[in-house]
Formats: structure tokens, sequence, C-alpha cells
């Protein structure tokens, strides 16, 4: 089931947004991607692999109990809309 991922830079807080059926992490990373290099690299398996342990990526919970994904590492969260 399709829905709407709000990526957001939380210093710059530029926004990417994803309607798809993709998890947090992976819009996340697709989103660092996105910002930091070339967006070929996009549907490389083994790049997305490589960032995404570069990005340090841990799920947490809001105090709604609402699920994000964070990089400590970007500066990104992840957040469904």
């Amino acid at each position: 089931m399709n829905k709407i991922t709000t990526v957001m830079n939380v210093i710059t807080e530029e926004k990417h947004t994803y309607y798809n059926s993709l998890s947090l992490k992976e819009n996340l990373i697709s989103a660092i991607i996105s910002s930091t290099e070339d967006n070929r690299k996009l549907l490389h398996h083994n790049y997305r692999k490589k960032i995404g342990i570069e990005a340090k990526i841990e799920i947490i919970a809001s105090k709604n109990g609402t699920k994000k994904a964070y990089s400590s590492s970007y500066d990104m969260i992840a957040y469904k809309s």
C-alpha cells in the first residue's frame, strides 16, 4: 500500500516527498543519495547498502507512537505524513 513519506534535512529544512510502499529507511537512503550524489546511483543495490551503513540509520518512536527513521551522519529524518 502506497503512503506518503517525507524526508527532511533537520539543518537546512530541505524536504523530499515520496509516494510509494518503501520503508522509512529506504526512502531516507533515496533522499540521501538524491541530496549528495548522482541520481543514477539510486538503483545500485551495493551503493544503497553502503549509504545505509554510513548513514547509521536508527528507528525512533515519537511520543504519539509514530515511527521515524533518523540518520545522525546526514542530519536527516524520515516520517510518514
